[in-house]
């Protein structure tokens, strides 16, 4: 019988779940470009531990030097380098959201009603609303063609929408940006 209480065991186990998300973050920092790898904060060591993986090949050898670079993240704190991720992938996350926007708006366009329009001219002021309705009502009959004929699968029109939405989407962000950029200088 072990003289080891139920906390020692929770704390073995609590470490060693450390040391597996320290290596775990040690392998994503192996996916890192060179120019992302030179924004984290680490260390000269880790950092030539981790541009050395690249001329491995070994699967073997690789495991090891993944252990290695693990043992490395052990002396590092990873507060900064989870904050560096999260600005790495933020934009990438942020465009594959209003990229996924636009497409179901764009489906709604195309199988809605003239609410939908009015919600995208809401959500998009400076939308032309002529050339807008012309496209959505384009790509109806497009669809309906699609739908008569089943060889023809042609979706010109619906990509003429979604290219107008994205426009519309980009000129709102900059604005965005801009007033943004222009409320933080004021308050310096």
């Amino acid at each position: 019988m072990s003289n080891d209480t139920p906390s020692d065991e929770w704390s073995k186990t609590s470490q060693k779940q450390v040391m597996h998300d320290l290596q775990d973050l040690g392998v994503k920092l192996l996916g890192l470009n060179t120019k992302q790898l030179a924004q984290m904060p680490i260390d000269d060591v880790l950092r030539n531990a981790i541009q050395e993986t690249g001329r491995i090949k070994s699967r073997n050898a690789l495991k090891r030097h993944k252990q290695f670079i693990g043992k490395l993240m052990r002396d590092v704190d990873p507060a900064p380098i989870i904050e560096q991720f999260e600005i790495i992938e933020s934009p990438h996350q942020m465009l594959n959201k209003t990229f996924h926007h636009l497409e179901v708006l764009r489906d709604e366009l195309i199988s809605g009603g003239k609410d939908v329009i009015g919600n995208v001219i809401s959500e998009y002021p400076d939308i032309d609303k002529q050339k807008l309705r012309q496209l959505v009502k384009n790509a109806k009959k497009e669809k309906e063609h699609n739908l008569t004929h089943e060889t023809d699968t042609s979706n010109k029109q619906g990509r003429a929408l979604f290219r107008t939405l994205r426009e519309q989407a980009l000129e709102k962000a900059e604005m965005n940006k801009k007033l943004n950029d222009s409320e933080s200088k004021s308050q310096d």
